[in-house]
């Protein structure tokens, strides 16, 4: 119940942690894709470390990590700086979507 109460609550610095059924490398392509298409630079993509990190457009970091977890992944979303247009929430939402595809 407080992880529903959570993500109603948005504040900065806040990780988002949430599992997939996919694999941690396509999660990490799909989230360069979509942080791409929200104008995001992708600052370092790195596969075997599970790890993405990418320029916001207002400037902050937003790093993403993805580890196996099952047949899945477990994912982790973290804002270093303000998240303006909630990039983060956007990011988490896609993934969702597609991993439910």
């Amino acid at each position: 119940m407080l992880d529903r109460l959570a993500d109603l609550l948005p504040w900065p610095g806040r990780v988002r942690r949430f599992d997939l059924a996919t694999a941690p490398a396509d999660v990490l392509l799909q989230s360069s894709l979509v942080l791409r298409g929200l104008g995001a630079g992708i600052a370092r993509l790195d596969l075997d470390a599970g790890t993405l990190e990418a320029r916001l457009a207002a400037g902050s970091v937003l790093r993403l990590s993805a580890s196996a977890e099952g047949d899945g992944s477990r994912v982790a979303i973290d804002v270093a700086g303000r998240d303006r247009g909630g990039v983060a929430r956007v990011l988490a939402r896609e993934l969702a979507n597609g991993a439910a595809a």
